[in-house]
């Protein structure tokens, strides 16, 4: 059974202290050199793991004084950075993927447009739904182009096809830029996810980029609007 990394560990199990109360607000966190120790890690994946309730305005991190506890996170929020998946938030054991279609063709104006490649650029069109612990989380639209993700294969979109992309590829995923919109549930939603007709669905569309800033995903994520949490923290220097 695959283990989640050991800084997701220590994010999600410092999350959790502070929403049982054993980190108080306003309570200053023990130094990075105690946590490593506790965790049996380094210092430095400890720093990521808080890093991530830093930037969900969870903790704050001051030079010369140390982490301290700001507000209690949403006990329902999960982390998903560019290079994050549900893999890596929930663990592989608690996925399932079932696969819908996986075709090569040629890009719509729309998804060349996104890519930016021509649209004689031939792309990959993934479709996939996703479960958690055997409840319906979202249904996946993917487009890859060929040239920069070669050798993507249906046994890849069944486990995680980011760690297939910095693994095998070795490419190193750097940023993305999301749009988030409200749509009635279609016929494809209602039967795949087991929802009402003129249910509410929140989609969440996705445009990731390379170290190298050349993108290289347009996709398209529909959630079922009752299990979807949005949360923005700005943080003025």
């Amino acid at each position: 059974m695959k283990k989640i990394p050991k800084y997701m560990e220590v994010y999600l199990d410092m999350k959790e202290k502070i929403m049982n109360g054993y980190y108080t607000i306003g309570e200053k966190l023990p130094s990075g050199g105690e946590l490593a120790e506790e965790y049996k890690t380094s210092k430095l994946t400890v720093k990521k793991g808080l890093d991530l309730l830093v930037s969900e305005g969870v903790l704050r991190s001051r030079s010369g004084f140390g982490t301290e506890v700001l507000r209690t996170p949403i006990d329902n929020s999960k982390v998903f950075g560019p290079n994050e998946g549900l893999f890596s938030v929930v663990g592989e054991e608690h996925v399932e993927s079932e696969i819908h279609n996986f075709s090569i063709e040629l890009p719509s104006e729309k998804v060349a447009d996104m890519l930016k490649i021509s649209l004689k650029d031939y792309v990959y069109n993934i479709i996939r739904s996703r479960f958690i612990d055997h409840q319906p989380y979202s249904i996946e639209q993917t487009f890859m182009p060929l040239s920069i993700i070669p050798g993507l294969e249906p046994q890849h979109l069944k486990k995680s096809v980011y760690s297939y992309i910095t693994q095998e590829l070795n490419l190193e995923i750097k940023d993305s830029h999301i749009w988030i919109k409200g749509d009635l549930a279609s016929e494809f939603d209602i039967r795949i996810l087991d929802i009402e007709k003129g249910d509410f669905m929140i989609e969440v569309d996705k445009v990731v980029s390379l170290s190298t800033g050349v993108p290289f995903e347009y996709s398209l994520s529909r959630h079922i609007y009752k299990d979807f949490v949005f949360e923005a923290i700005f943080v003025e220097n």
